[in-house]
């Protein structure tokens, strides 16, 4: 296989692999807002938002 296709197959793995991550953690979020459960709200949201930060930051270096 070529090396650059296969660094590509890599990088779209790794990154649906986060978006995946991502969409179970807002899941459960909603989850938690219909339970009123604010602490793990808090948590997952302070998560979510290093998360998205790094993300800027990737795009910024054109390293994802």
């Amino acid at each position: 296989m070529n090396p650059l296709l296969e660094s590509e197959n890599e990088r779209a793995s790794r990154i649906a692999n986060r978006i995946n991550e991502y969409h179970s953690l807002l899941s459960d979020m909603y989850d938690n807002m219909v339970d009123r459960d604010i602490k793990l709200i808090r948590r997952d949201a302070q998560f979510l938002i290093m998360e998205l930060r790094c993300i800027l930051k990737s795009i910024e270096e054109d390293d994802f």
